[in-house]
């Protein structure tokens, strides 16, 4: 009997077949009445935000704003820790970056030290990042309902208008809508192990099936996001840190520069590069983006290595007719969705703003056709 291939162990991580890389468990929409009191108003300030940014009081707010004592972090569950990184993540960079003003060089102790405590624990960098923004950030409208975009709504958010809801109820939906490609990986390569054409063929018909929704869901953007919205508002806020002192935090030495939040620390493509062996090479492009895997949830991270060390789905499939068709299914969906996701990424950045950079400090440009042409690249 054939030994299990550890991406079949979804548990271990964090991963669904049913939602990929978004909790199986909904988001907490706070963080509860038994709690400390500084979380409570953690929770208001947060709730608030767009209007503490519009009337400028937020930093005064977050200023006047006390740390939770030492003692309370080690008694929050994993979600009310995951609740604290996403909501401290967005009051950091709110209180950093200011729309119509120049960004400041600390944060105070009352946001700083839980937003530490709570990264700490989780092990993921103390600033707002992809998982904080997107796959820890919303809440289903009907909870009898999935998450389609129009169903899902933001716990937290920078600006009140419905763009920068939209932009995040897009990106909750195609990682939720990637759980049954994330899960073939593991039927895929299981198949592989044990010489199972049949299991191979489902898996990756399932893939292909996966990535074709995740097309059209990207190709929904524009319906309520604009993209002058987009890059002249809430984009600003997901800017990097840079040499910003994290007030009350001695374990950080001095000032801290840290990448905003980008879809390029989405685990998602990374780990379906892996699983079908598109290879990017080895290139300081290709270093910068691997760094970006510091950012992303460390479970997460472990699945994407999982994968690329699994027992190889493209070479089982090179010398099969049948399984080489549908592997190359796969593929050509990849190249559809990358090719949609740069024209989106030229319609919403480099035409109104001319920039060429994102915010994980990435040029987008360059990678994202790079990486299109690597998984041409890989067609059998």
């Amino acid at each position: 009997m054939s030994t299990r291939v550890p991406t079949l162990d979804y548990g271990r991580f964090d991963v669904s077949p049913t939602r990929g890389f978004v909790p199986d468990t909904d988001p907490l929409r706070s963080f509860g009445a038994d709690v400390d009191d500084s979380l409570r108003t953690l929770d208001e300030v947060a709730d608030s935000l767009p209007q503490r940014l519009e009337n400028d009081t937020l930093r005064a707010t977050v200023r006047g704003l006390q740390a939770p004592p030492s003692d309370c972090f080690d008694d929050l569950s994993h979600e009310q820790l995951l609740r604290l990184y996403s909501l401290t993540g967005f009051l950091a960079n709110a209180y950093v970056h200011k729309l119509d003003g120049p960004s400041v060089d600390s944060i105070p102790s009352g946001v700083a030290i839980p937003l530490y405590e709570s990264t700490a624990r989780l092990g993921r960098t103390p600033v707002l990042s992809y998982d904080g923004y997107v796959l820890y950030n919303w809440a289903r409208l009907d909870d009898g309902r999935g998450l389609d975009p129009a169903n899902v709504e933001t716990l937290t958010k920078f600006v009140s208008l419905q763009d920068e809801q939209w932009f995040v109820a897009i990106h909750v939906a195609i990682e939720s809508t990637a759980g049954p490609a994330l899960g073939a990986i593991g039927e895929a390569q299981q198949g592989v192990r044990d010489g199972d054409d049949e299991r191979v063929a489902a898996a990756l018909n399932r893939m292909e099936g996966s990535l074709a929704t995740l097309e059209r869901i990207l190709g929904r953007m524009p319906e309520r996001n604009t993209p002058e919205n987009y890059g002249r508002t809430f984009r600003h806020y997901l800017k990097p840190l840079s040499e910003v002192e994290y007030e009350g935090v001695p374990e950080l030495d001095g000032p801290q520069s840290y990448r905003g939040a980008s879809g390029a620390q989405s685990s998602l493509l990374p780990a379906l590069d892996a699983a079908l062996g598109v290879d990017h090479g080895d290139n300081p492009l290709v270093s910068h983006l691997r760094t970006l895997r510091k950012d992303m949830p460390p479970s997460h991270r472990s699945f994407i290595e999982a994968a690329a060390d699994g027992p190889s789905i493209r070479d089982y499939v090179a010398d099969d007719e049948r399984l080489r068709a549908t592997y190359n299914d796969c593929l050509e969906r990849m190249v559809a969705f990358r090719d949609l996701h740069t024209d989106i990424v030229t319609q919403y950045l480099t035409v109104p703003l001319g920039e060429t950079t994102g915010t994980g400090g990435t040029p987008y440009g360059d990678y994202l056709e790079m990486f299109t042409q690597d998984t041409r690249k890989t067609l059998l």
